[in-house]
């Protein structure tokens, strides 16, 4: 009776152990979703509910019940747990993907959720059974039937995904561009004085950043002020090849002007200083990139920093045309950052990234390269307040000078650190 129980009891301890090495070791991801899905994807009983991809990166199966999800990253009673009573039913393999269904019909099946997405915007995240995060977003309005992921999978940037992939690896939401990126880098909407165009007027613009290693001829691609209205699309037109052609590594601006008649890098539509939307499709009218943008501030751009990153400021040195500029770059939301700093700067293999916070807040760390490339992500898993402390470990890239971001769900703010080898 002794040896039984004490092998029932080293059983439990193995088996604790175990699951604490597995969930120490799991790369999990929010890879992609959809929020307003009216006739995109069947769900298993018949509707078409929202859902959410979970990727799993790593080189074990990783049973995923009793881990959390919600569409609220401030409300710890908003946390649903995934129930464990069927593990084979919620289980992502190595290397795989798993589907959960926002649908509030969690009485229904393991896989089902007990919240839904909201198509105008909201939040997601992931939780492990210690409730310690591991992944989250905070997205913009979504366009009907069409997917928002990540590309690369796990740990690329997101991307509006006509060609939805639930369970399955996300496939290149720019199709046959090769190493083309082409991103909406700066723009203004509310230009009184601040910059004249061509014409002698002083036009809303859109600055377009081409990361790839290749020149890229616009003509015959479509830009628009509206992402949910086809026959709002204006085609760049391809008369004129070389005024529309981005250089690799480069930069162009287009003047948001309705004075398509005049020039070719003229638009059919202005810019509202109130806010709205900017979407850019390739010649299949596949979505590159886009954004949904608030009120402006007059004679202010509202640019990208590092140039093709994920991070929006606004920009009283706006730079068209160029490479944006941080100084006197104002974000548009309040932070909970405080007595940011990197050290030794600068560094050999590894850094200490070292940051304080006002008050509990989930906190990601992206590391940019100088040409705006994400080379890095590291996430803070401790939600509380006072000084963390990150290690960047740098011994895989190049020396030079990088910058990194540190987000939390109330904004980012950025720092430059330099790599010696």
């Amino acid at each position: 009776m002794k040896k039984k129980y004490f092998f029932m009891i080293v059983s439990a301890v193995m088996f604790l152990f175990w699951g604490t090495i597995n969930r120490a070791n799991a790369q999990l991801y929010i890879n992609e979703f959809m929020a307003s899905n009216d006739a995109a994807f069947p769900g298993p009983q018949g509707d078409y509910p929202d859902w959410i991809e979970i990727y799993n990166a790593g080189d074990e199966d990783v049973m995923l019940g009793g881990y959390y999800m919600a569409d609220d990253l401030t409300d710890p009673e908003a946390m649903y747990r995934i129930p464990d009573t069927y593990p084979d039913s919620v289980t992502v393999p190595a290397g795989g993907y798993i589907l959960f269904y926002a649908n509030k019909g969690q009485e229904s099946s393991v896989l089902n959720l007990n919240f839904k997405l909201s198509g105008g915007g909201e939040q997601i995240g992931l939780w492990d059974p210690d409730q310690n995060f591991i992944d989250s977003l905070t997205y913009g309005p979504q366009i009907t039937d069409t997917s928002y992921g990540r590309f690369p999978n796990g740990a690329g940037d997101w991307y509006f995904m006509s060609d939805i992939t639930p369970g399955a690896a996300n496939t290149n939401p720019n199709p046959g561009a090769g190493e083309v990126t082409l991103y909406i880098n700066e723009f203004m909407a509310s230009n009184d004085f601040a910059f004249p165009g061509p014409q002698g007027d002083y036009p809303d613009w859109i600055e377009i950043y081409n990361a790839g290693d290749e020149d890229v001829m616009l003509g015959g691609y479509y830009m628009a002020d509206d992402l949910s209205d086809p026959d709002a699309m204006y085609r760049i037109p391809d008369t004129y090849p070389d005024s529309v052609t981005v250089p690799a590594g480069g930069f162009i601006v287009f003047y948001a002007n309705k004075g398509e008649e005049s020039s070719v890098l003229n638009l059919n539509f202005k810019l509202s200083g109130g806010g709205e939307q900017i979407g850019l499709w390739d010649p299949d009218k596949n979505i590159l990139d886009s954004l949904t943008y608030g009120p402006q501030i007059t004679d202010t751009s509202y640019g990208r920093f590092p140039d093709g990153s994920e991070i929006w400021y606004f920009m009283p040195d706006y730079s068209p045309g160029e490479a944006n500029r941080y100084t006197n770059a104002i974000d548009e939301n309040p932070m909970n950052v405080s007595q940011v700093r990197n050290f030794p700067n600068p560094f050999g293999s590894t850094t200490n990234i070292e940051f304080t916070l006002e008050k509990p807040d989930h906190v990601t760390v992206t590391v940019y390269s100088i040409s705006g490339t994400k080379v890095k992500q590291l996430t803070d898993t401790r939600y509380n307040a006072g000084t963390h402390m990150i290690k960047w470990d740098a011994s895989d890239i190049p020396a030079g000078n990088y910058f990194y971001s540190i987000r939390t769900s109330e904004g980012n703010i950025v720092k430059k650190a330099t790599v010696i080898k």
